[in-house]
């Protein structure tokens, strides 16, 4: 029987709907159609529906972790065979080196999983044994954002604590692969304009999430200032907001919280250095249009309409209201009232 720990090693996320989810957290899993023998199973009214079901095999891989998760191993057991990211695996076991890998079922066209190695990201630590705690910088409905200097490299950073039991009285007893999406996308990307994110500890009831800590505040601060913010530092803050979206659009990752609270500014000055933050809703997308998001994400007041109305979105719902926002900056608007969509722009 395999082992069980409380820290996941892995995440199998499904690249298309109709497979399930898996938190990974035995040494060994099952995949597969059989519904007694498999520990994740491939088996749904929405899957027998689709094209891909008859090929899947009762039982298809074994995904299993060595050493802790310092190794993970995945073995085709199936009659068709899979791909891992496009090469043919068959009645074959390799060792998964990176830290995702796309996973096809059967068929190469057939992608049905992103791969998430796990393991190493979140290290078990008492808070104050790694920061000297400061003052509170923000706030959320289950998690707060406090500025911290780190003992180990003595600089500034941003501690972002999140509340397990909070997270799971609002979100679920789901919410772990919320969190996991979440600090698993945010760790993966690297640009100068998105907000850095280093490492991730957990205690029993706590997630703690250091991350670059933004002298500056956040570009809603900034807009409730005494001064009316000019053409040129407006211009410049989303030039650079569009470079860190186009950055993600490119790995296929939609924001979906795109506001002024989530734009984080480097310094006070006025021509400063502008990052993306706050990952909570991010999530993959992919080509197929059969297959877009249709789940109400975000922050209400800044939805594209086709995010608060769920008729399908992709990455198009992050530049849905940024010339919005410009527009509001510059008339020096409350962005707290929203934009109703009806003023004109140029």
């Amino acid at each position: 029987m395999a082992s069980l720990s409380s820290i996941p090693w892995g995440y199998l996320e499904p690249i298309n709907n109709i497979y399930p989810r898996g938190i990974l957290t035995k040494s060994s899993y099952i995949i597969g159609r059989h519904p007694n023998e498999c520990d994740i199973i491939l088996d749904s009214k929405e899957l027998r529906q689709h094209e891909y079901f008859i090929h899947l095999s009762s039982k298809h891989f074994i995904i299993e972790s060595i050493d802790n998760g310092r190794s993970i191993f995945f073995r085709d057991i199936s009659r068709n065979g899979c791909y891992i990211d496009g090469e043919l695996i068959h009645h074959t076991k390799v060792l998964l080196q990176n830290s995702e890998h796309i996973i096809s079922l059967a068929l190469k066209e057939n992608r049905a999983y992103r791969f998430i190695h796990l393991s190493g990201l979140f290290g078990v630590s008492n808070l104050d044994e790694r920061y000297l705690k400061g003052n509170l910088l923000g706030s959320g409905s289950f998690a707060n954002v406090y500025k911290a200097i780190s003992h180990v490299t003595h600089t500034h950073r941003a501690i972002k604590i999140i509340n397990k039991d909070q997270c799971e009285k609002q979100i679920g007893p789901g919410f772990s692969k919320y969190l996991y999406r979440e600090v698993s996308i945010h760790g993966s990307v690297d640009h100068p304009c998105i907000l850095r994110r280093f490492d991730v500890y957990h205690e029993k009831s706590d997630l703690f999430v250091e991350m670059e800590y933004a002298a500056g505040g956040s570009l809603l601060d900034r807009i409730h200032k005494t001064y009316i913010m000019d053409e040129d530092e407006c211009k410049f803050i989303f030039y650079q907001i569009g470079c860190a979206l186009a950055y993600l659009h490119r790995l296929k990752i939609v924001h979906r919280d795109i506001k002024p609270a989530n734009v984080l500014l480097m310094s006070n000055e006025r021509e400063t250095v502008a990052k993306l933050s706050d990952f909570g809703v991010a999530k993959y997308v992919y080509a197929s249009s059969r297959y877009l998001n249709t789940t109400i994400a975000g922050t209400q007041q800044f939805m594209a309409p086709e995010v608060q109305f769920q008729t399908g979105h992709s990455t198009n719902a992050d530049f849905e209201f940024v010339l919005g926002y410009k527009v509001t900056i510059l008339n020096k608007q409350n962005f707290l009232s929203g934009w109703s969509g009806k003023e004109k722009i140029d």
